[in-house]
């Protein structure tokens, strides 16, 4: 592998430079090639925006990579910033950022953890990559952007770059307190586990022993989220649903080698695709809808710590109560990742992540909202 220096700027009000040092992945294809099998309706939706913009030149698949910057954007872009709304159910909107500019190097971001005093975070793409960065407020405490990015590559567990089928990163679990111990990361396509140690990127993993039916998850349907609770064991949900059980998904919780098995209970269409641990207890689950003709939509769950331990027992269901939703007209997009920070003052703060699948027609999108449980 070779080492490329980058030149990183950071679009919040200030503009800075910066020099990252990156595992320069090898090159390949906009998608790998794949066993044959069902089109999901994400795929759906983005075929058909590819073959209406093919003709156009317009499919996100630009030659470079530079790296794009941040740009404010408004809960409700149809209206002037004096009539937004202020509330989406329990949440309180404070400021949300789009990326802008070239789109090659950051995108597919599939899951999402941000420090305690919100100024940096970490994601991964579904491409298998780390993307690290910084995050900026307002004087109101507002989020105002996200720069000063540093891009790095996931290992294989022979120390090679993953590639193929395997670099189908979609979930992220810190391993102890931020900075943490190391993260596990959950794959696609080919079910598995990984360990990855504090540097996350550039870094050999190892292999975890995961629940017994993991292999058995539909081939874009496994493990979206992934989350270490306070008591070290991980909480794996699976995006699809379980066969012959509409609404319910498959679940773990445990550690390597040591699962329990029990269901995630759902609200078709919508699909867990993340969650969050809470200060005090319980957890957030991010979940999301996509249809042909009503676009994105997404849901917050939130799960108390009583109906956490309930629920994740042999055979058990799980459920949570909606504490927000987002539908169009309000800005909407590909949300799948979430986390949770608590300020000084106890204010509890919700980050959401979207996933742009590198298509022109959505967008890489944070949102930041404020919660009083």
């Amino acid at each position: 592998m070779r080492r490329c220096e980058r030149r990183l700027n950071r679009h919040d009000g200030l503009t800075r430079t910066g020099t990252s040092l990156f595992y320069a992945r090898l090159s390949r294809p906009f998608r790998e090639t794949r066993p044959p099998m069902a089109l999901s309706p994400v795929r759906l939706l983005h075929l058909a925006g590819c073959l209406l913009l093919a003709p156009l030149g317009l499919t996100g698949c630009a030659n470079g990579d530079p790296l794009p910057y941040s740009v404010p954007v408004q809960l409700l872009e149809t209206e002037a910033s004096g009539i937004q709304p202020q509330r989406v159910g329990e949440l309180v909107f404070k400021g949300a950022v789009a990326l802008q500019g070239p789109r090659k190097a950051i995108g597919g971001l599939s899951a999402l953890r941000v420090s305690p005093d919100g100024g940096q975070f970490v994601a991964i793409s579904d491409r298998g990559d780390k993307v690290a960065g910084r995050l900026s407020y307002r004087s109101d405490g507002t989020l105002a952007g996200m720069g000063d990015f540093t891009l790095g590559t996931l290992l294989e567990t022979d120390g090679s770059v993953l590639q193929g089928g395997k670099n189908d990163s979609e979930s992220l679990a810190l391993i102890g307190p931020w900075p943490g111990d190391g993260w596990v990361v959950g794959f696609e396509r080919e079910h598995r586990l990984l360990r990855y140690g504090p540097a996350l990127a550039g870094v050999t993993p190892v292999a975890l022993g995961g629940p017994a039916g993991l292999k058995e998850l539909d081939f874009n349907a496994g493990l979206e989220t992934a989350l270490m609770l306070p008591d070290s064991r991980l909480l794996l949900i699976a995006e699809g649903e379980a066969p012959g059980e509409k609404g319910l998904h498959r679940a773990w919780i445990g550690r390597s080698g040591n699962w329990v098995e029990f269901r995630y209970q759902g609200h078709p269409p919508f699909l867990p695709v993340d969650a969050a641990n809470l200060p005090g207890g319980g957890i957030l689950v991010l979940e999301r809808r996509v249809g042909m003709l009503g676009g994105w939509g997404n849901r917050i769950m939130h799960i108390d710590a009583k109906a956490l331990a309930a629920g994740t027992v042999a055979g058990g269901t799980l459920a949570g109560r909606e504490i927000a939703r987002l539908d169009p007209p309000l800005l909407t997009d590909n949300f799948e990742g979430i986390d949770v920070r608590r300020s000084k003052d106890g204010t509890v703060f919700i980050h959401i992540i979207s996933d742009d699948n590198f298509f022109v027609l959505q967008r890489t999108i944070m949102m930041m909202f404020e919660w009083k449980p």
